[in-house]
C-alpha cells in the first residue's frame, strides 16, 4: 500500500506528535509498505531525505512564534498535487490541523480520489492559550477554536482520538465525522519495571526523592504548578523535581524556581536521550503532571507502564491512566497544595507506592504499541479497499 502522511513536524523535532508519526511510518515501512511523508523543512529550505525507509519531504519552512525548536511547514496546493501525482497514494494520513492540515483537505476533497483520515492530538483550550492576550485561554477565542476544529475535522472520512474522554469532548462540540480510538501506543517491552538503571550515571540525578516530570517546558504543561508544589513537599521530605525536556518556557521557570529559592531542589534536565527514558523511570519515586490540556499523554503512560505511581491533575484524558486511588492520585487542576499533598502521601507510604506501581501494569498493558500498528493497518486497509473487504467478508460469512 501506497501511504502519504503530513505533519507539521518530523524528527530531529520532537515533540508527542513527531514521535508518534515517525514510529508509525517506519512501522508501517518495515510491513511492505510505501510511506511518504510530508513535513516542516528544520533547515528552512525544502529538501528530500530518508528515514529507515520512510521518505521525507521537506518542504520550506518559517519560524514558530510559539515554540522555536517546530518550524512551521509553508506548502501550496501545487505542492501537494506534485508529491500526490509522484506518489499516487491508496490513502492519506493527516497529523496537522493547521495550514498543512487544511491544504491536505482540500486535496481530498478537489478531485483527488483519495480516502482521507485525520489524528487529532490536541484540544482547543491549548490553542486559545497561545492566541490569548495574557496566557490564560479567553473564552472566546477558544469558541472560535472549537467553531474551526470541529468544521476541520468534518472535512475528514475519518477521525482517530487516542482516548475516549478526547473523542466525547469533540462530539458534544459537534464534531460528526466517522470516528475511532487508536492510542498512541508505546513499547512495552522496553517500558517496564524490571530493568537496570544501566547509563543513568551520565544524568547525575540527585540523591533523594525524585519527582519526574517529563514533556515540553511550555506554558500549556502548567509546570510552574509542580513547582509552587515543592516548597510544602521539601518542608517534610528531602525531594527533588527533575524537569526532563526542552521548551520556550524554561527562563521563566527557572526564574520562578530562584524566587522560591528551589535552585538546588528544581532541576533542569533538557533532553535525555530515548535509551536512558525507562532506566530514569525506573530511578524516580513518582510522575507527576500538572497539564490541564493532554489528549493522552506518553510521558504519563510510560510511568505507569514501568510501575511508577502518579499524580495528575483531573482533566481531559489524565484519568483514563490514572485511576484516582489505584495507580495514583487525581487533584484539581492548578492547584500546587492539592499536588503536594498527593505527592506526600505516596512519598510516605511506601506499601501505598508500591500497591498503585503494581495496579498501574494492569491500565498500561492495552496501550502495546503493536496494537497500534495493527489497528491503523487494518483502518488503512479498510479505507483504502473497501470493496475488497466487503467481499472478503461476504465471502466468510457464506463460508461459516
Amino acid at each position: 500500500m501506497r501511504i502519504l502522511m503530513a505533519s507539521h513536524g518530523y524528527p530531529p523535532t520532537i515533540s508527542g506528535v513527531t514521535l508518534v508519526v515517525q514510529k508509525l511510518a517506519r512501522e508501517m515501512v518495515r510491513r511492505g509498505h510505501t510511506v511518504v511523508v510530508v513535513t516542516a523543512s528544520d533547515r528552512e529550505e525544502p529538501y528530500q531525505d530518508v528515514d529507515q525507509g520512510v521518505q521525507l519531504n521537506r518542504v520550506r519552512s518559517m519560524a514558530n512564534p510559539f515554540f522555536k525548536e517546530a518550524p512551521v511547514p509553508i506548502v501550496s496546493r501545487k505542492d501537494l498535487e506534485n508529491i500526490y501525482d509522484a506518489l499516487q497514494p491508496d490513502i492519506l494520513h493527516v497529523h496537522d490541523a493547521a495550514w498543512l492540515g487544511l491544504q491536505c483537505a482540500r486535496l481530498a476533497k478537489n478531485g483527488a480520489d483519495l480516502p482521507v483520515l485525520t489524528t487529532s492530538y490536541y484540544v482547543p483550550r491549548f490553542v486559545a492559550r497561545y492566541l490569548s492576550w495574557n496566557g490564560d485561554p479567553q473564552p472566546l477565542v477558544e469558541d472560535v477554536v472549537w467553531f474551526y476544529s470541529t468544521w476541520f475535522f468534518n472535512q475528514f472520512d475519518h477521525v482517530v482520538f487516542a482516548t475516549e474522554a478526547h473523542r466525547r469532548v469533540f462530539q458534544q462540540q459537534g464534531m460528526e465525522a466517522v470516528t475511532s480510538i487508536i492510542s498512541n501506543g508505546m513499547d512495552l517491552n522496553r517500558y517496564t519495571p524490571n530493568g537496570d538503571c544501566a547509563g543513568l550515571e551520565e544524568l547525575g540525578l540527585p540523591r533523594g526523592r525524585r519527582i519526574l516530570f517529563v514533556g515540553r517546558l511550555a506554558q500549556d504543561k502548567e509546570i510552574d504548578t509542580l513547582i509552587r508544589a515543592m516548597p510544602a513537599i521539601r518542608a517534610e521530605e528531602d525531594a527533588h523535581l527533575l524537569l526532563v525536556g526542552r521548551g520556550d518556557y524554561r527562563p521563566e521557570l527557572e526564574e520562578l524556581a530562584a524566587e522560591l529559592d528551589l535552585q538546588g531542589a528544581v532541576h533542569f534536565m533538557g533532553f535525555v536521550p530515548e535509551r536512558l527514558m525507562p532506566a530514569l523511570y525506573r530511578a524516580v519515586d513518582l510522575f507527576a503532571i500538572a497539564s490541564t490540556c493532554e489528549v493522552q499523554s506518553l510521558p504519563t503512560l510510560q510511568a505507569v507502564a514501568c510501575g511508577v505511581p502518579v499524580v495528575a491533575a483531573d482533566a481531559v484524558a489524565l484519568p483514563e491512566l490514572v485511576h484516582h486511588g489505584v495507580n495514583g492520585f487525581l487533584v484539581p487542576p492548578y492547584r500546587a497544595e492539592a499536588i503536594a499533598s498527593a505527592i506526600l502521601r505516596i512519598l510516605q507510604d511506601g506499601a501505598l507506592a508500591e500497591r498503585m506501581g503494581r495496579a498501574g501494569l494492569d491500565i498500561a498493558e492495552p496501550h502495546a504499541e503493536e496494537h497500534t500498528f495493527d489497528l491503523y493497518e487494518a483502518l488503512y486497509h479498510e479505507m483504502a479497499h473497501p470493496a475488497v473487504l466487503e467481499w472478503a467478508d461476504a465471502v466468510m460469512e457464506r463460508a461459516a
